[in-house]
């Protein structure tokens, strides 16, 4: 329910915003209006960005409205960089990559189901005109007078041939079915990692089953660094041979530890660690890191020979679960200390306790 102070208290807002709107000139503006309560309200409760970027739009806003004329063309500017800000943030950009997955994930698991629906109704009718053609033939046998034992013996070639037939069918969805659980559980172009939702739903029953036996578990954040750079040098298909190559380093390592390793989105990669305390996912973060730059790449590049090769580094980001904390303060915690490598000059290691402002999310 709405108390007296809540109305007063949304009162005293919008008067402030009309006061705002009265200093700089435009009062019963709607279009001013509404940039002024997106800097002032909305901007603030954006938890996709961080404080620092919030506040850098903010200014920006306000500095465009500290100069004049306040028109229309002023207007379409302020609009533009707030269209910037959210459109072509690096975090807007992530997340409009991982739709990309979800959608190209869907869409696969959306035909291979498709085809299995067909299969199953053709393997349908396929049996029941066998079985049609049992029946007509052991009615055939009986009319021509044949004898009860070569009707049988017929009857029972007919049998078996049915039956061996229903197992080699079996084997085949039994292998359907394989496919299809691997194509809803992991990513449609590293296909060594699990997807984002499985990777969601996983650290759900991870969390919960620490939480009651007391066990540590940590993440690992891996990002490549400078990989904007290799894309727009080479072209998105070797970036996408540099992720591939990546899986394949990081599923190697994460079998080794029993670890869950996982496209988060882009050329952001998670290695979900139960039973490691952050020390102890270091060391294994530090190893692939090491194995990782060891590793060179040779770009595949149409008309192009004996191209050097690409030497690609990584920046890891170890946090630990803390009492309290959400599956997402994991993750934001664990993407803290990739970016804190990253300041420091990327190819490094950097766990979450070690942060200078660390504190308990």
């Amino acid at each position: 329910m709405t108390t007296e102070q809540d109305h007063k208290d949304q009162h005293n807002g919008l008067d402030g915003v009309q006061a705002t709107l009265e200093r700089l000139g435009v009062a019963g503006n709607v279009d001013w209006l509404a940039v002024v309560l997106f800097a002032r309200n909305l901007v603030s409760s954006m938890d996709l960005f961080s404080e620092e970027q919030k506040a850098q739009l903010q200014a920006k806003i306000f500095e465009q409205m500290g100069k004049r004329p306040l028109n229309n063309k002023r207007f379409q500017h302020i609009v533009q960089i707030i269209q910037h800000f959210l459109l072509d943030n690096p975090k807007m950009a992530d997340l409009r990559s991982q739709l990309v997955n979800e959608r190209q994930g869907y869409a696969s698991l959306y035909e291979e189901m498709g085809k299995v629906f067909a299969d199953i109704q053709q393997s349908t009718e396929a049996r029941e005109s066998h079985i049609q053609r049992m029946g007509e033939d052991t009615e055939k046998g009986i009319t021509a007078a044949e004898s009860r034992a070569e009707v049988v013996s017929r009857l029972r070639g007919m049998v078996t041939e049915m039956v061996s037939q229903a197992r080699a069918e079996a084997r085949t969805w039994q292998e359907r079915a394989t496919q299809l659980e691997h194509t809803a559980n992991f990513d449609s172009l590293l296909s060594e990692l699990y997807s984002r939702r499985a990777l969601d739903a996983q650290l759900s029953v991870v969390l919960e089953r620490c939480r009651k036996t007391n066990t540590p578990v940590s993440l690992l954040f891996i990002d490549v660094d400078r990989f904007k750079d290799v894309n727009d040098t080479f072209g998105h298909q070797t970036g996408d041979g540099v992720l591939r190559v990546l899986a394949a380093i990081l599923s190697a390592h994460s079998m080794q530890f029993k670890g869950y390793a996982a496209r988060f989105g882009g050329e952001e990669l998670l290695i979900l660690c139960e039973g490691l305390s952050e020390a102890e996912a270091m060391v294994r973060a530090e190893e692939i890191r090491q194995d990782v730059a060891r590793c060179p790449f040779v770009p595949h590049l149409t008309g192009a020979e004996n191209t050097a090769p690409l030497h690609i580094t990584v920046s890891i980001g170890v946090a630990q679960m803390r009492p309290g904390q959400s599956t997402a303060d994991l993750i934001m915690a664990a993407d803290q200390a990739m970016y804190a490598g990253k300041t420091q000059g990327r190819n490094r290691v950097v766990g979450h306790s070690s942060l200078a402002a660390y504190r308990p999310l």
